[in-house]
């Protein structure tokens, strides 16, 4: 048997090959919605999944790592950003996104390339496909809106022919620049990279509504809310916009139904509902409300009347 001979070019190749075949496991961390409220809705991360690798099952989420081929597309879609691992199928050319028709971005993930300096999209022979297209409209008109440049359309022009010394210092280059993307999640990911609110703090992306008839201000939305956008001040309740990105965690455990997320892009602004102090008809304890003929706080008004008072 002649044993075939390997050129220092094949063992680049290889060695190129086995890197980009290298599986980046996904994570799901306990940011996730699911993880903290057993009446979250949430479906973001499967509904993008191509591969339907993701499964719910209450307040659990689970990647199947035999299914799950590491595309990101569940990453960037968390709105919390609580998936973590690499996006490993966008490449870029120094300030540009490298078209590919193996996916369509979304708004949101342009928009925060657009923040971390790309400012064009790479084609070289064919242009932009529909779904492109589509998205790159959305997101210049949103750009538009924020006060930022529209992302542009470049034709990456022709390859110059390289020397052999040169050829191999590139083909160098690139490997290093391919290992070290390629390294191990935990050195690359920063905390919240995919969280739109992050990149764009002078704007609003949604505004959240308070039904003040429904409301009993009995806090929950409070607690579960992870980006923190309501403030109580003893006399009133702060809602703070630009924080919010529609995880629905607020909508999800309210018990009545008192609460409703707009799509609303805008400079932020901070809103201020002002509340009535009482004090309890039953157990005579003080609560807030938003109705001042209310007499009764919404422990009491919820209690069974034989049922004793947890104030007693």
């Amino acid at each position: 048997m002649v044993p075939r001979l390997i050129y220092p070019g094949d063992t680049m190749s290889l060695i190129l090959n086995w890197l980009e075949s290298m599986h980046a496991d996904l994570k799901i961390t306990d940011k996730c919605s699911r993880k903290r409220n057993y009446r979250s809705t949430c479906t973001v991360c499967t509904n993008v999944c191509k591969y339907e690798a993701i499964s719910c099952n209450e307040r659990t989420m689970e990647i199947d790592s035999q299914r799950c081929n590491s595309c990101g597309d569940c990453i960037i879609a968390c709105p919390l950003s609580a998936i973590k691992g690499k996006a490993v199928t966008r490449e870029f050319d120094h300030t540009c996104l490298i078209y590919s028709e193996a996916y369509t971005p979304t708004v949101k993930e342009l928009l925060i390339y657009k923040k971390r300096g790309m400012n064009a999209i790479q084609i070289k022979h064919n242009p932009l496909n529909e779904q492109w297209d589509l998205v790159l409209v959305g997101t210049n008109r949103i750009l538009l809106q924020l006060g930022e440049k529209p992302i542009e359309i470049v034709q990456k022009s022709n390859e110059e022919k390289l020397s052999r010394r040169a050829l191999f210092s590139s083909i160098q280059t690139e490997g290093k620049q391919l290992a070290r993307s390629l390294a191990p999640v935990s050195w690359q990911m920063e905390e919240d990279e995919w969280n739109l609110t992050n990149y764009y703090q002078e704007f609003q992306f949604y505004s959240v509504e308070m039904d003040k008839n429904k409301c009993t201000l009995c806090m929950a939305c409070f607690s579960f809310c992870p980006q923190k956008v309501f403030t109580f001040l003893e006399t009133a309740i702060q809602l703070h916009h630009e924080k919010c990105v529609n995880c629905t965690a607020c909508t999800d455990i309210c018990p009545e139904e008192a609460i409703r997320i707009r799509s609303n892009i805008k400079e932020k602004s901070d809103k201020v509902e002002s509340l009535n102090t009482k004090k309890c008809r039953d157990c005579g304890q003080k609560f807030s409300s938003f109705q001042p003929e209310k007499e009764k706080c919404h422990i009491c008004t919820n209690r069974d009347s034989e049922w004793l008072s947890p104030f007693e």
